[in-house]
């Protein structure tokens, strides 16, 4: 599936609050210089109402602050380098789409996106794609839930953590043609959980994942898996690998049925 201006200068600085708040996460390098903090609000009270407004003004290290609430519109990162998105918290910070498939893209043909670290939000599907990573490198997804598919194409160096994954009509989470990892996070109620294909290779480790239809993890012809340390819980099948798939695999629980 492939699937208003500023409002002053201040309110783009980071207070000693919010500096505190975003210190977490090792996505920019520790010799890069630091940026401004650019505030989200849809109540008016920060730089911006809309996420995409902050994204177009930002520049590299610079880090974007959503207040809680429920955004509306279609949100890409492109030709973007060392960029943070931070919400409030990922229960009370929601971005759902509007006009284009997948609510939140990383890169845009023929533009990639470096070094981009989001976390605490909720992307919800819209077109069946809640999040999509084209074309990127060094992408960080920390403690984010979705609500549909994560799709990630020709991307490099792409780590997905502490997550909460699923409620997909095809794959929780899908590779092509990508390098990245999947860890310590949980897919859940998809038809498949986890997919692997192209030329990818991608290790997936002390994941729980559960409630899919199909299999848990599935590496297909041509792609490298390495599958390590995962609960497998109620899904349809366990790992599949298909012939002409490299997969190493050890560690994995899958529960008696009681």
């Amino acid at each position: 599936m492939i699937l208003k201006k500023g409002q002053g200068f201040l309110k783009k600085v980071a207070c000693p609050l919010f500096a505190a708040l975003l210190s977490g996460g090792t996505a920019m390098a520790d010799s890069a210089p630091a940026g401004r903090t650019i505030i989200v609000a849809l109540d008016g009270s920060g730089a911006y109402r809309e996420i995409q407004a902050a994204i177009d003004d930002a520049k590299p290290g610079d880090t974007i602050f959503i207040k809680a609430g429920h955004y509306r519109e279609d949100v890409v990162v492109h030709s973007k380098d060392r960029l943070r998105l931070i919400g409030e918290s990922r229960d009370r910070v929601t971005i759902s789409g509007l006009k284009r498939v997948g609510a939140f893209r990383i890169g845009k043909w023929p533009y990639g996106a470096n070094e981009i670290e989001v976390r605490d939000l909720t992307v919800s599907e819209n077109g069946g794609l809640a999040v999509g990573i084209f074309n990127g490198t060094h992408i960080l997804l920390s403690n984010i839930r979705t609500r549909g598919l994560l799709y990630v194409q020709q991307a490099k160096a792409v780590r997905i953590e502490k997550s909460l994954l699923g409620g997909s009509e095809t794959t929780g989470v899908s590779f092509v043609d990508a390098q990245g990892e999947l860890i310590g996070s949980e897919v859940r109620d998809n038809d498949y959980g986890v997919t692997i294909a192209g030329k990818s290779d991608v290790r997936v480790e002390g994941n729980v994942i559960a409630n899919n239809l199909y299999d848990a993890v599935v590496v297909q012809a041509g792609a490298k898996g390495t599958v390590l340390r995962n609960r497998l819980v109620k899904n349809g099948g366990t790992i599949a690998v298909q012939n002409g798939a490299q997969v190493e695999q050890a560690d994995n629980i899958v529960p008696s049925a009681p």
